[in-house]
């Protein structure tokens, strides 16, 4: 184990330490109101500016904008408050040891896509940059297997990224 394979823990002791604090429906919410507050800005927030603008006048442009955030906040908001609502109703019926348990991996799933995406990135700049010395990466344990996420995730991405864009459309 080197100083790569002990920052890359970290990251990953945090987000299960996150995760088995906040519980996995809070964790999933969060992720949820995300791409939710995102798809539902994007795809409704010209029908809001239209609406605003019938009563301001203001520049079009500003009023797409905060249309768009103030969307976004209330989807965001909206999911987030049925979750903590979810998570009261879980601790009431004693689920609450479970939620956070599973909150826990959650959040270690959840960084080690996010580490996995980052060397996925690093790894197509390295020529250029170089912020690990060859060393330190042949001798990390960590390393080849978020690199091996790492490939799967982009391999996957983009043989379904014709599938996804159809479903989202």
């Amino acid at each position: 184990m080197n100083s790569l394979d002990i920052v890359l823990l970290i990251f990953l002791a945090y987000g299960f330490i996150r995760g088995l604090i906040k519980g996995f429906v809070v964790e999933i919410a969060g992720l949820i109101a995300l791409f939710a507050g995102i798809l539902g800005a994007f795809k409704f927030s010209n029908s809001i500016a239209v609406y605003i603008q019938s009563y301001i006048d203001m520049n079009p442009k500003i009023v797409q904008v905060v249309s768009f955030l103030l969307l976004f906040i209330a989807i965001v908001y909206s999911i987030s408050l049925l979750a903590k609502m979810l998570t009261k109703t879980l601790q009431i019926i004693a689920l609450g040891f479970i939620n956070r348990l599973v909150g826990g991996l959650f959040g270690l799933f959840k960084w080690i896509l996010i580490l996995s995406a980052l060397l996925m990135a690093y790894q197509q700049i390295e020529s250029v940059i170089t912020l690990f010395p060859e060393k330190v990466l042949l001798e990390s344990e960590l390393y080849p297997l978020l690199s091996e996420i790492a490939a799967f995730l982009f391999d996957w991405i983009f043989t379904n990224n014709n599938l996804m864009e159809s479903q989202l459309i």
